[in-house]
């Protein structure tokens, strides 16, 4: 357990939840990491694993000391032994899930999204994103460099689809059988000194996992007691379904003289990396996993909100035209910051849903007999169509034109329910309580 000294230092949960396995227990449960070289050998991790224990000694600072004498300094769950951030023992966490089908634009989406909360978050907020492990969250820095921070400008770039197995996944023996674990991306949401609320930093400051698994995790069958990789849905406070348009015949039909996008073009075969599995597919066996994890009767709505990201909005604009993609934020009064626009935010959410409910009815449908609140963003993390490699027939973005519009405003939204003390605090007067969806305001 921890030590009097560091639990006087330190304001630590009651329970924690393992951002692998979804196991929560108690502070004191924890086990820690070994930090001397010969304790290597770990009975759930493999032999190149430092050894997990449970201590009995403690340093004056209260960290763990590790049969050999040396200070440990990182714990682990005592279900999976994975690495637990420390943080997650002291701040209250927010899982969120995003899914979609294959070749959705899915980590295009991720990476321009966190790149530009990364900038709006301070600017606009007062409020710091940082990664909690830079390690955890090296593929989306990968990403980011390539597209925003890339010294070549006019070569186009690809990003590499989420695998199902790989760096993103961890496999722990469980005893009888071993099972493969998602990593999640995590981040540490903290108001600057600017924010309103920076006294109460302790307790509006958030943890947030969120997880990103392949297309293809979420094939009817691919859930099973040896890959829970999607069973991080029922735990979730939000849920991000990913539309892709240009995978849509009906889409396409409708884009026909309205779209110089290459993926919008009529053919009569699909696009590489793209699948037979419907996207309607893909959505009701997500909403089945969470009701059969969650414990949700069919005919139960689910109470935590769901997010349909159109994707690809530079694609199909011309479809609604009226539509501005100017940042839907507004100034407060006697401050420097911003607020989100809500009334706009809900106008174009309910004119993207009649689109939708006109081209592809069935997702509507399977979205509104699931959900309390739905909400439906267009997103471009672009801001440009593709273009064709003549040599290879492959598709790539120039980073010289990567202009990517409202990706940032699924997760602030989400965050204005769950983190309201965070985004809510400069919403034109009364704060959110956490975990009310404003489905008036929305």
């Amino acid at each position: 357990m921890l030590s009097t000294a560091k639990s006087q230092s330190l304001t630590l949960l009651n329970k924690v939840t393992c951002p692998h396995c979804w196991h929560a227990y108690a502070p004191e449960e924890s086990l820690w990491i070994s930090e001397h070289p010969d304790l290597l050998g770990d009975a759930k991790l493999g032999f190149q694993h430092a050894k997990r224990f449970l201590p009995s000694r403690f340093s004056p600072q209260g960290d763990a000391i590790d049969e050999l004498g040396q200070y440990a300094t990182r714990m682990a769950c005592p279900r999976c032994h994975l690495h637990v951030p420390r943080s997650m023992y002291q701040v209250p966490s927010l899982f969120f899930s995003i899914f979609g089908a294959p070749a959705c634009g899915k980590s295009y989406f991720l990476t321009s999204m966190s790149w530009k909360l990364r900038q709006t978050l301070p600017k606009r907020f007062a409020v710091s994103l940082s990664d909690v492990d830079a390690a955890t969250n090296s593929r989306i820095h990968e990403y980011e460099e390539l597209q925003f921070m890339n010294p070549d400008l006019d070569t186009p770039v690809a990003l590499a689809k989420t695998e199902e197995q790989g760096d993103m996944y961890d496999t722990v023996d469980m005893g009888d059988h071993s099972v493969s674990l998602p990593r999640p991306f995590m981040f540490n949401l903290q108001p600057l000194s600017s924010h309103p609320r920076y006294s109460r930093n302790r307790e509006i400051s958030k943890l947030v996992c969120l997880y990103d698994n392949a297309g293809e995790s979420f094939f009817p069958g691919a859930d099973k007691t040896v890959n829970p990789v999607t069973r991080h849905l029922a735990c979730s406070k939000c849920l991000f379904f990913c539309f892709d348009p240009t995978q849509d015949t009906r889409f396409r039909r409708a884009c026909e003289g309205k779209s110089d996008d290459p993926q919008m073009a009529s053919r009569t075969s699909r696009m590489a990396r793209e699948t037979t599995v419907r996207q309607d597919t893909i959505l009701l066996e997500a909403i089945q996993r969470v009701r059969r994890h969650a414990g949700l009767r069919d005919d139960e709505l689910h109470q935590r909100p769901l997010v349909i990201i159109v994707t690809k909005w530079d694609a199909w604009k011309n479809l609604l035209p009226d539509i501005s993609n100017e940042e839907p934020y507004l100034p407060v009064e006697g401050s420097k910051l911003c607020r989100l626009d809500s009334a706009r935010i809900k106008n174009v959410s309910d004119k993207v849903g009649e689109l939708m409910a006109e081209i592809c009815p069935e997702i509507v449908a399977a979205a509104e007999g699931f959900s309390t609140s739905l909400t439906f963003i267009p997103v471009s993390a672009s801001g440009t169509s593709p273009t064709v490699d003549p040599a290879t027939g492959a598709l790539g973005i120039r980073p010289r034109d990567l202009q990517p519009y409202w990706v940032e405003i699924p997760m602030l939204l989400a965050l204005r329910n769950w983190a309201s003390g965070l985004i809510g605090a400069t919403d034109g007067g009364a704060l959110l309580e956490d975990g009310r969806w404003m489905v008036e305001k929305l």
